[in-house]
């Protein structure tokens, strides 16, 4: 399979494995040890809170098996370059990695990650710097995201039917694989790339006095009056034209205002805005996803195995809600069953917004009778 045919997620982990090891010897070369440390940091963030989190379904007991072995060679790979580039800072921790990655599966290969050349030239090829800036802004638009649900009271699990981004590089590419990942992490249906937010926010600018004062004088009453009849232009790089006066980027607030039923937010040029408006089948969609954790938490609680089927007894949902009650049976392995649920069953509650429903689970034996 092709480098370039690799799922997005994979190809990234793999180009900031490569920038490592490249800048990380740099910065080693130039007895910057501080650099290094800081570097090694950021790529285990990234590693654990981004590629692994975001591969999980990937890896987990029935997944493509293709897609699975793809996932965890990757990792693989992503920790041997990792081993390697901080033998040199962490000695015995990277031999122990080394040791239980590499020589346990290949013992023909060098037997201590101390003999093993510098990993930059291997893995070089794979480094791909437009793809770490594009992956970059999609994770800072998720953070913009996850700001606007929580100022907005929208809970995690409530589907959101339309966002927007614009991006602040021209020629930035997000594709299809990138989008996706935005809209799987924020939780929204559709997402479009814009070239500006400008359509879809209101700005008005807001001239800081204490910094233009002394250098415009006479001027100030002009610029102040265009900026509140909304008569501006914003440049390119970020200054402002208001009654024939240039404003830097630091002598003037750009503020934005969201449009009804939206949400917006921008931060170094990267803007998100988000539908708020909740349609009845949102609602009962959210409400459908938590009541799929709730039926998940009772598993737990009653110790059941990740591959235990269930019979699942629900109750006190509405019409739409019911319309995802299959696909809830499906993610939870269970069989759903009409009445009341058996006084052996676990039972509990989870509040929706259409009402409080009623769970009850008890675990099925292998040839699908009732324990």
């Amino acid at each position: 399979m092709a480098a370039g045919s690799w799922p997005v997620l994979d190809r990234w982990i793999l180009s900031r494995a490569a920038g490592l090891a490249a800048g990380v010897g740099d910065q080693l070369n130039d007895y910057d040890a501080v650099a290094a440390t800081r570097a090694l940091s950021a790529f285990i963030d990234d590693l654990s809170t981004w590629y692994l989190r975001r591969s999980r379904d990937r890896m987990r007991q029935g997944a493509d098996p293709a897609d699975q072995a793809a996932a965890f060679a990757t990792l693989h790979a992503a920790l041997v370059t990792l081993s390697r580039t901080v033998a040199p800072i962490l000695p015995f921790l990277s031999e122990d990695m080394y040791q239980n990655l590499v020589v346990s599966v290949v013992p023909s290969l060098p037997d201590s990650v101390h003999l093993t050349a510098w990993p930059a030239e291997a893995i070089a090829p794979f480094r791909d710097e437009p793809l770490e800036r594009a992956m970059t802004t999609v994770r800072e638009a998720v953070e913009l995201a996850r700001t606007l649900r929580g100022q907005a009271g929208i809970r995690v699990r409530q589907p959101l039917g339309r966002a927007w981004i614009a991006v602040p590089e021209r020629g930035l590419a997000l594709g299809d694989e990138l989008l996706a990942l935005f809209s799987e992490e924020i939780n929204v249906k559709d997402v479009e790339v814009i070239a500006d937010g400008s359509a879809l926010v209101e700005r008005r600018v807001k001239p800081l006095l204490p910094r233009i004062g002394k250098r415009l004088g006479p001027a100030i009453p002009a610029v102040m009056a265009a900026a509140r009849s909304g008569e501006f232009e914003i440049l390119p790089d970020g200054s402002v034209q208001l009654a024939g006066v240039t404003l830097a980027p630091d002598e003037v607030e750009i503020q934005a205002t969201p449009r009804p039923g939206t949400a917006v937010a921008e931060h170094d040029g990267v803007v998100v805005v988000l539908d708020t408006e909740l349609t009845a089948e949102l609602r009962a969609e959210g409400d459908a996803r938590e009541l799929q954790r709730a039926v998940q938490d009772l598993r737990r609680d009653a110790g059941l195995e990740l591959d235990d089927r269930i019979d699942l007894w629900i109750a006190g949902v509405d019409g739409l809600v019911s319309d995802h009650l299959g696909s809830v049976a499906d993610e939870t392995l269970a069989v759903l069953v009409s009445g009341e649920p058996p006084a052996d069953a676990v039972s509990g509650e989870v509040r929706l917004e259409g009402g409080v429903a009623r769970i009850g689970l008890r675990r099925r034996a292998p040839n699908g009778q009732d324990r």
